[in-house]
C-alpha cells in the first residue's frame, strides 16, 4: 500500500506554517509516498484557535524544492475559484518544477464562505467538468487564438498526457462521472464509515477503480492502546466538536451524522486510533474490504494534535505499521 498525509498543510498542521518544509523533508525519510494539501482561505475572526491557512500551489512548490522523491497532492483544489488557463499554467509549471510529481485532485466549490469573497457567479460558472476539461486541452496544446494569433501553453507537463486526476466527490452524479472518466476519487477522513461505503460502492459499481482512491482516516499511533487513548481523547473530542458545528452535508449528500460525531463512536469508527497492531488491522480491515492501494492520513487531526504527539505518531507509522503492509509483498 502507498502512505499519504493529507491536510491544509500536508498533514503536518501540528508543526505551523513556518516549519512545513523542514518536516516534508522528515516525512519524506520516513517512508511516506505523498503529502496532500487542502485548499481553504481565511481564519473566522471569532476569537477561537487560529488554524493556519497557505496557498496550497505556492506551498508545494517550496516542498518541491526541498525534497526529491516525495509526491505532491492537492486534496482539494476548488477549481471553479480559478481561471483554467492560470491555473493550468500553475500546475504545469509545479510538474516541471517538481520532476513529475504532482497528483491534481480537484473539485467543486462548496459553500458561500468562498464563493462570495472570489466573485463566484453561479449563472456564469461553467462548472467543474467544463472546467477540467479546459484545463486538459491546454495541456494537450490545443490552440489557444488571441487577434486572430494561435498560441499554445506553455511549459508542457512532465507528466503524459498529464499529471494524474483524481476527483473530491460525495454525490452519486458526481461519483458517476469521475468513475466513467477513469479518475480515481478521494475520500475524505471526514467521512463517517456509512458515508465512506456509499462513496466507494457507487465509485466502483460504475467501474471506477477503488484501487487508485486515496482514502483519508485521522489517525494516531502511541505504543498501546491505552496510551493512544490517554493521549488524543481530548484531541478527538474538540475535533468531534468542530465537525459538529460546521456541518458536513453536500446539498443533501450525507458524509457524517450528529450520532457518527458522537467522540466515544467517532474514536472507535471513524478515526483509527491505537497501538501499532490494532492501527494496522484496522487498515487492513478498509483494505481487504474495498481493495483499497493507498490511505492518507490525516495526521494533525485539523491541527488539534500537539507537534511532539503528531512526530511520535508518524514515526512509530513510518516504523511499525508500514513494515507490515511490506512484509506481505505490498507496495509502500
Amino acid at each position: 500500500m502507498r502512505f499519504g498525509l493529507s491536510g491544509t498543510l500536508g498533514g503536518l498542521e501540528a508543526h505551523g506554517a513556518d516549519a512545513i518544509v523542514g518536516h516534508a523533508r522528515r516525512v519524506e525519510r520516513l517512508g511516506f509516498e505523498s503529502v496532500w494539501f487542502n485548499e481553504e482561505h481565511f481564519n473566522q475572526p471569532n476569537g477561537s484557535r487560529v488554524r493556519p491557512v497557505l496557498s496550497p500551489i505556492v506551498l508545494a512548490a517550496a516542498v518541491a524544492a526541498a525534497t526529491t522523491t516525495l509526491r505532491l497532492g492537492f486534496s482539494v483544489l476548488l477549481v471553479p475559484l480559478h481561471h483554467p488557463l492560470r491555473l493550468a499554467e500553475e500546475i504545469a509549471t509545479l510538474d516541471v518544477l517538481s520532476a513529475g510529481r504532482v497528483n491534481f485532485g480537484v473539485s467543486r466549490a462548496n459553500g458561500e464562505r468562498y464563493r462570495i469573497p472570489f466573485g463566484y457567479d453561479e449563472e456564469r460558472d461553467p462548472g467543474l467538468r467544463q472546467c477540467l476539461d479546459q484545463i486538459l486541452a491546454y495541456w494537450s496544446g490545443s490552440a489557444i487564438e488571441v487577434g486572430g494569433v494561435s498560441y499554445t501553453m506553455s511549459p508542457i507537463t512532465v507528466q503524459q498526457p498529464h499529471p494524474p486526476i483524481y476527483v473530491g466527490a460525495y454525490s452519486r452524479q458526481t461519483l458517476t462521472w469521475a468513475a466513467e472518466r477513469g479518475y480515481p476519487i478521494i475520500a475524505h477522513g471526514i467521512q463517517a464509515p456509512a458515508s465512506l461505503h456509499r462513496s466507494l460502492a457507487t465509485f466502483a459499481e460504475r467501474g471506477g477503480d477503488v484501487g487508485a482512491v486515496p482514502v483519508g482516516r485521522f489517525c494516531y499511533v502511541a505504543e498501546s492502546d491505552r496510551q493512544a487513548r490517554e493521549d488524543v481523547w481530548s484531541v478527538v473530542c474538540q475535533l468531534a466538536d468542530r465537525l459538529r458545528r460546521i456541518g458536513l452535508t453536500r446539498k443533501g449528500d450525507l458524509i457524517t451524522t450528529e450520532e457518527d460525531l458522537e467522540p466515544e463512536r467517532f474514536y472507535r469508527e471513524t478515526a483509527i486510533v491505537g497501538g501499532p497492531d490494532t492501527v494496522a488491522s484496522r487498515i487492513a480491515e478498509l483494505r481487504d474490504r474495498y481493495g483499497l492501494g493507498r490511505i492518507n492520513l490525516l495526521s494533525s487531526f485539523f491541527g488539534y494534535l500537539p507537534a511532539q504527539l503528531l512526530d511520535s505518531s508518524l514515526e512509530l507509522f513510518a516504523g511499525e505499521v508500514m513494515p507490515r503492509f511490506a512484509r506481505q509483498g505490498l507496495e509502500v
